[in-house]
């Protein structure tokens, strides 16, 4: 009789403490799901870091540039070499940084997609949220343009290279044009799965 009183008196807190404790264990991601989810990124910060390096100085890519179209074009001329040399490295600026924000994006999408997939009571990929946030979008371009900051000022301390905003403002532009390719490619992606059925309600499993 005093058990049953005291099932019936059981604090709030209490009752469904094990359902509750497995969410968070599901909604917690695992080293190994981050790892999959961000390597990527992380690799491609790597070669940022090393293209901010003498190594990727005008001067070298000149080099390396003519002695490539010198062979294909015996008789190109220097000036030739020297606007496709700045055209290369200005788009080099653009697409690396919007490549990493569009990387960023990514990994937060996924680890997003691991943590939810196991309580949703219908397929993922059917709701636009799974596909494409803002909040995903500007932390995307906000690691570009603190990667990119970053970058400028270190460039600053070597010789051969040289540290500008103008620069920075290019790989910003980058990141954002590239941001607005992944929401047309999201919403394309959304109309391509919302075909191949409906999608179920409600939006999370129950744990009891």
């Amino acid at each position: 009789m005093s058990s049953n009183v005291s099932a019936q008196h059981q604090h709030p807190t209490q009752v469904g403490a094990g359902p509750l404790v497995e969410r968070i264990r599901l909604l917690r991601p695992s080293f190994p799901n981050l790892a999959k989810n961000w390597w990527a990124s992380l690799v491609w910060l790597g070669i940022i870091r090393l293209e901010s390096t003498d190594a990727a100085s005008s001067t070298n890519t000149f080099g390396l540039l003519w002695t490539v179209l010198s062979f294909l074009v015996p008789h190109v001329s220097g000036h030739v070499v020297n606007e496709l040399n700045a055209v290369l490295r200005k788009t080099g600026h653009f697409m690396g940084y919007g490549i990493l924000a569009v990387l960023v994006f990514f990994a937060l999408r996924n680890t997003n997609r691991d943590r939810l997939s196991a309580l949703l009571r219908r397929r993922w990929g059917t709701c636009f949220h799974d596909l494409w946030r803002m909040e995903w979008a500007l932390l995307g371009v906000g690691v570009a343009i603190i990667t990119a900051s970053l970058d400028e000022i270190h460039q600053s301390f070597i010789p051969s290279r040289t540290g500008r905003w103008q620069d920075v403002a290019l790989d910003t532009f980058g990141a954002v044009v590239l941001q607005i390719v992944v929401y047309f490619f999201s919403l394309a992606a959304l109309n391509r799965r919302r075909k191949r059925g409906p999608v179920a309600q409600p939006e999370f499993s129950s744990t009891r």
